[in-house]
């Protein structure tokens, strides 16, 4: 049996609008799904880095809807 890879989340600095991945997160203040007047539904969350941004040093927080979503293809 073999383990499963940890989810990465695509992130973008917003200090040098550079795209990296990262699985090293937390989700803060979850309010659960939220669902908008076009019927798309979205996480009503945060989500903080863990580790320092690659490219800043910084650990940013983001809103989860500002966030790409890793299961699309």
């Amino acid at each position: 049996m073999t383990s499963a890879e940890p989810v990465k989340f695509i992130f973008i600095c917003p200090n040098h609008n550079k795209v990296f991945e990262l699985a090293d997160f937390t989700v803060l203040d979850n309010r659960g799904i939220i669902t908008d007047e076009s019927g798309n539904k979205s996480l009503d969350a945060k989500v903080a880095l863990n580790e320092p941004c690659p490219f800043c040093g910084e650990k940013h927080v983001y809103n989860a809807g500002e966030l790409s979503c890793p299961f699309k293809s």
